[in-house]
């Protein structure tokens, strides 16, 4: 079994339309998908806050026996994210919809530190108030560092962080495959996008890998899929070291996650 730890991320997904809260978040969505391939043992690190918003956190964690002894409850409120749905199943936010929360007081303690080394894989985001600490942390760890870059437009200052970085991820346009390209053959980077229904496309070395989307009978909601193709691919990769098994899996994995509301 591998050792994953998932930061930093867990809140809620509030529907106001369809009166349902669902637990999720980054962090916890891609627990999610690593628990469900039965092939890893997943922790979570991070804050929630002691309410309501958390207990729906840690009952999630619970059902998926996602290990949460640093997933810290501190006063305050859980990070909670109101998102609306169109017809077609596609989310999107208001700008009022998100609150950090203590989410975004969480620091990486030196014990925190220390329990990170022991594993294989460690999943950040880039826009984590940690991330630029995990980079650090990485330069003196053995683990596989995994980052989500979400939707972020491609910037070439990122260049800097990928010598820590093992695998890329971003839910790109067609437009920004040529730089993940050549991206790909400058560092040892896996740089994988993500492209919606159009698939996934990876590159290593240079060498490109296309997959297209699982086809699946109707979209539920499309929260999450992201977070869900990651974990799965995460996993695969750690057994296999071989991108495309690993884009397979995450495809399947995201799959699973479009035929409900919620991430996980």
């Amino acid at each position: 079994m591998k050792k994953i730890l998932a930061l930093n991320c867990c809140c809620v997904d509030v529907f106001p339309e369809k009166n349902i809260i669902n637990a999720g978040g980054n962090a916890l969505n891609l627990a999610a998908s690593c628990a469900r391939t039965g092939r890893a043992d997943v922790f979570l690190m991070g804050n929630i806050g002691a309410d309501l918003y958390a207990e729906k956190i840690i009952e999630k964690a619970d059902e998926y026996k996602i290990n949460r002894q640093r997933l810290y409850e501190v006063n305050g409120e859980s990070a909670n994210n109101k998102l609306y749905l169109t017809e077609k199943g596609e989310r999107y936010e208001k700008e009022d919809s998100w609150t950090s929360g203590v989410y975004g007081g969480y620091k990486i303690s030196k014990d925190d530190e220390m329990f990170m080394k022991d594993f294989d894989a460690v999943a950040a985001t880039f826009n984590d108030p940690v991330f630029e600490d995990i980079i650090k942390i990485k330069a003196k760890s053995n683990f596989l560092l995994s980052v989500d870059f979400l939707n972020h437009i491609p910037n070439d200052k990122w260049r800097d962080y990928f010598p820590a970085i093992d695998l890329f991820f971003i839910s790109a346009k067609k437009e920004n495959l040529p730089l993940l390209k050549k991206w790909s053959l400058e560092f040892k980077t896996l740089f994988t996008a993500t492209l919606g229904d159009a698939g996934s496309v990876a590159y290593q070395n240079g060498r490109g890998y296309s997959l297209e989307a699982v086809k699946v009978k109707e979209v539920i909601d499309t929260t999450g899929c992201g977070d869900s193709y990651q974990g799965a691919f995460i996993v695969d990769y750690l057994i296999n070291n071989d991108a495309a098994s690993a884009m397979k899996a995450g495809s399947e994995s995201a799959a699973i996650t479009l035929s409900f509301v919620g991430g996980c």
